[in-house]
């Protein structure tokens, strides 16, 4: 295994991180590689693992990267909810739903 690093001229999205997988388009090919883990930031540098069979990426070709799902993965961890629902005066009532909403944060 190979290490790779590749400087830019911006910012970093403030979500990258040690550990996330990055990826490149081969503009010229139309194809989509996987370049490897990150493993460190520096300034503007990024510097990955990256197998030797992998082509390598030029200018022009577009750089992004996913979160490893191994690591960011949420879910209920003893968090819950509880609801108590009332009805009030004596007529006749129908309860037509009960929503909730979630989303995975991380």
């Amino acid at each position: 295994m190979d290490s790779i690093t590749i400087t830019f001229n911006k910012a970093f999205n403030a979500s990258l991180q040690i550990g996330d997988i990055i990826f490149f388009k081969d503009i010229s090919a139309d194809r989509v590689y996987q370049i490897g883990a990150l493993t460190a930031i520096s300034g503007f540098d990024l510097t990955m693992d990256i197998p030797s069979a992998t082509p390598r990426p030029e200018a022009g070709d577009f750089i992004f990267f996913a979160k490893s799902n191994e690591v960011n993965i949420s879910g209920l961890l003893g968090y819950y909810a509880s609801v108590k629902m009332e009805l009030s005066g004596s007529a006749k009532k129908e309860l037509y739903a009960v929503s909730t909403e979630i989303f995975q944060s991380s």
